[in-house]
């Protein structure tokens, strides 16, 4: 147990070394903090997707759908993170006139939200009640939505960018397709492409009733429930196989999706009219920013710089400190991490982002 704890250590302070941060910094100030907030995470989180959510967000938000106004374009909500507008303003900026945008506030701050409202002041929204300095894990949030809402919805990732308009014309699932997807990934362990859930679109009605009948629902499970046991094995998920071979879990969704794939229910993958039909970053709001390695460093500040907004580079600059630059970022990377980012792909896709939003702009 202590080597495995050390492993750990060492595993955190190596992107800490790699950013710049000395000797003491990184004893006495960064891994205190990084081992305090992974704590507080994984306890709030638990806390937050449990108790609290019943008592304080299940009914508000049942009552919050009531209210709604009706719309003629598909409803998808986007789950609002701390220390992620730079990803987000373009994401929804995307999305305008495609899709009845909502906004789950889920432990953002004060001044985001705020920041956001200006922005689109008609935009509905709905904050989650958390514990302080935290935020609810993805899989329960997708439950209060299941459970809760009103006809179907998607979701979609603050740093997701949809570029192909044909996708919203597609979502309208069939009585025996519990979901839509535009991402998936193959399996290691079974023939089957399972969906990511990036951008998604649930039959909410027939995923309702399995969450009831067989008492699982769209969490990630450490060990498989008993209502799903028979369900996995009937679709070869059996005790120690997972879709993702890399994962000794049931990752967020997956557990559900079994039990509806042994039911009879099917997953449908979105046919987009475009080679290149959206654009995903990924990782920008998991774990601590302490630990961040130097591709989510770039990938942040470069963003940041793209978006040319003093307000968010001054509130976030922490985020990527002491480096205040992604030439800074770049300089520290060595060729192998320079190739694994491939600058000319993610220069190409600002270029891409750019220019849609633009036109997007000339076009409104």
């Amino acid at each position: 147990r202590m080597k495995s704890w050390l492993r750990r250590l060492r595993t955190a302070m190596q992107p800490m070394r790699e950013r710049g941060w000395g000797p003491a910094s990184i004893a006495l100030r960064q891994v205190p903090a990084a081992f305090f907030w992974r704590a507080w995470r994984s306890l709030s989180q638990r806390l937050d997707g449990s108790w609290l959510q019943k008592a304080c967000n299940e009914r508000r938000f049942g009552a919050f759908q009531d209210r709604l106004p009706a719309s003629a374009l598909p409803r998808f909500y986007v789950i609002v993170m701390p220390n992620t507008l730079h990803f987000l303003l373009r994401c929804l900026a995307q999305l305008q006139g495609r899709a009845q945008i909502v906004l789950l506030f889920n432990g953002a701050r004060g001044w985001e939200r705020r920041r956001l409202l200006q922005r689109w002041p008609d935009l509905p929204h709905f904050r989650l009640r958390t514990l302080p300095l935290a935020s609810i894990a993805h899989g329960h949030v997708i439950n209060l939505l299941l459970e809760q809402h009103r006809g179907n919805f998607g979701i979609i990732d603050h740093d997701c960018y949809v570029l192909d308009d044909s996708l919203f014309a597609q979502l309208t699932p069939a009585p025996d397709e519990c979901l839509l997807s535009l991402f998936g990934e193959a399996s290691g362990t079974l023939d089957f492409t399972f969906p990511l859930t990036f951008f998604l679109f649930f039959n909410a009605e027939a995923l309702r009733r399995l969450m009831h009948s067989h008492r699982v629902d769209a969490r990630l499970y450490r060990q498989d429930p008993p209502g799903a046991q028979a369900a996995l094995r009937q679709i070869g998920l059996g005790p120690g196989r997972y879709w993702k071979r890399y994962h000794n879990f049931r990752d967020t969704l997956h557990v559900l999706l079994a039990v509806a794939l042994a039911a009879g229910q099917k997953i449908r993958f979105l046919a987009p009219a475009e080679d290149e039909p959206a654009l995903h970053i990924g990782g920008t709001s998991i774990g601590t920013h302490h630990t961040k390695e130097l591709p989510a460093l770039y990938f942040h500040l470069r963003f940041l710089e793209l978006l040319d907004d003093p307000e968010l580079s001054r509130r976030y600059a922490f985020m990527a400190a002491p480096l205040r630059s992604s030439a800074e970022v770049l300089a520290r990377m060595d060729v192998n991490q320079q190739a694994e980012l491939d600058l000319a792909g993610i220069e190409a896709m600002m270029v891409r982002l750019r220019e849609r939003l633009e036109a997007k702009s000339r076009a409104n």
